[in-house]
């Protein structure tokens, strides 16, 4: 405003008042803009006096002679403090805008993260990087009290016994509800006054969640709130988002367990309706053909025997083949079975199933189809063991004496293996069931099975990460398998 005052005065009168009064209002309403309704307000007074000293005669004297002039400057100074004002408010709310929407995001992420976490002790993980995170702390962990006193929650979800001093703060901190510090100085604090930077060695923070035990956030160093927060304020914010993620990662925690219940009840039954019948009907041949065998009052010729031992062995043989399906289902889904992921090479892979399928296909064609130089990667094992169910469903299922055909090629970044039949299809109505475990259509139900194999071969594909899909007409059904590639593919 000097250097403006000293630029304007020898260059214009009394009839340019105007346009000096709105420069003078302009540099009012920038310095508001700037630094605030204070600096705004002096600016104002001091833009008034400049101008009745400097332009408005009599020049370089307090007096005004012309009452019009008094008015002009008194409606100046109203203008140039109101604007100012409202400057400085806009300004405010933008800062408190951006305050607002700086722990937004902060708590955004870290409900994003929190809901993502499968269990309550992965959730306080999260809580404590994202805290140390936000205010640059040295070092945060979740402190919980279990039967035997305090301890920190490991990455690993159990609690590591922490020092006396750390769980008498803890529990202090639990007590009265409210932030406990302890300062460089080795003495204690409680309450809600601001943390600076530096001010503070270690912070316990309470936190308690709807249902189950408290737990507290212990933050060792100096912290640094991001720009315009309180420190304080934060940690409350976080110290609620703990307690409802703990309450909400326990809540999704039992819904999986009796989720989990209800999925083996749903599968203790679909056993006991599905495979009965499967388990009693060899079992009641086996005992008929051995009575037999062992009766003395009917003479057997070597052909009757014969067709009793071969009998005997079929049967066994399917409630073998029965029993194994039953564990191979009961070890995917446990989750038991680890695949081994290596390059495999399609067209010997395929090869080896036919090799594999030989006694169930009998004297049907079955051709390979497949480039020379394809692979994918997968266990070798699980594709060729998906392979050979599919290969016998479609010979159970297909026109008696069709031809088999094994696909391969590299479609979309991916190997597509094919296995298709001639046959009358699957009907429209059993085609989105059919990968369901013990489930049989319409036409399954006059073949021999336990409805096992398509839904063994799905989760062996899926272990691989591979994906099974199947297309049926009336001439035949085709069964895809979409597989990574072990390399670039050509």
């Amino acid at each position: 405003m000097a250097a403006l005052t000293g630029l304007l005065g020898p260059l214009l009168g009394e009839d340019e008042i105007v346009a000096v009064a709105m420069l003078f209002l302009l540099v009012v309403l920038l310095v508001s803009a700037t630094w605030g309704y204070r600096v705004g307000l002096f600016s104002a007074v001091l833009a008034d006096l400049l101008l009745n000293v400097f332009f408005v005669p009599p020049l370089h004297a307090v007096t005004v002679q012309e009452p019009r002039n008094v008015a002009a400057l008194v409606i100046f100074l109203a203008v140039a403090v109101v604007g100012a004002s409202m400057l400085a408010l806009l300004r405010r709310q933008l800062t408190i805008a951006q305050e607002r929407r700086a722990e937004l995001t902060i708590m955004l992420g870290l409900s994003r993260e929190l809901a993502a976490a499968p269990n309550p002790q992965r959730a306080l993980d999260v809580l404590a990087r994202a805290v140390a995170r936000a205010v640059q702390a040295k070092r945060c962990e979740i402190l919980q009290k279990s039967g035997r006193g305090w301890g920190a929650v490991t990455s690993a979800g159990d609690l590591q016994e922490v020092s006396r001093d750390h769980a008498a703060l803890a529990a202090a901190a639990v007590e009265s509800g409210q932030v406990s510090r302890r300062l460089s100085e080795k003495r204690f604090r409680h309450g809600g006054s601001r943390v600076d930077r530096g001010s503070a060695a270690e912070m316990f923070v309470p936190f308690r969640p709807p249902a189950g035990e408290p737990g507290v956030i212990h933050i060792v160093g100096a912290l640094i709130a991001p720009p315009g927060r309180d420190v304080d304020a934060l940690l409350r914010a976080f110290a609620d988002e703990a307690g409802v993620a703990v309450h909400r990662a326990r809540l999704a925690e039992e819904a999986r367990q009796a989720d989990a219940l209800r999925q083996s009840d749903d599968l203790k039954s679909a056993l006991l309706s599905s495979v009965s019948h499967d388990l009693r009907s060899p079992l009641t041949a086996i005992k008929a053909a051995v009575g037999s065998l062992r009766s003395n009052d009917v003479e057997f010729t070597a052909a009757d025997r014969n067709h009793l031992l071969a009998t005997i062995e079929s049967q066994t043989d399917r409630l073998t083949g029965t029993v194994t399906d039953l564990l191979n289902m009961s070890r995917l889904e446990g989750g038991a079975v680890r695949p081994t992921l290596e390059p495999v090479e399609v067209r010997a892979l395929l090869q080896d199933v036919v090799v594999a399928t030989k006694a169930t296909t009998g004297e049907r064609e079955v051709s390979v189809e497949a480039l020379e130089g394809l692979w994918l990667r997968a266990d070798y094992g699980l594709i060729l063991q998906s392979l050979t169910n599919l290969v016998e469903n479609a010979a159970k299922y297909s026109t008696p004496a069709g031809a088999i055909q094994l696909r391969a090629r590299a479609e979309g970044g991916r190997v597509v293996l094919e296995v298709a039949d001639e046959g009358p299809g699957i009907s429209g109505a059993d085609l989105p069931h059919i990968f369901e475990r013990f489930y049989r259509g319409a036409e399954g139900k006059r073949v021999r099975g336990n409805g096992l194999g398509l839904a063994i071969a799905r989760a062996m594909v899926e272990l691989c990460g591979g994906r099974v899909m199947v297309e049926s007409t009336s001439v035949g059904s085709t069964f895809r398998l979409s597989l990574p590639p072990a390399g670039p593919l050509r």
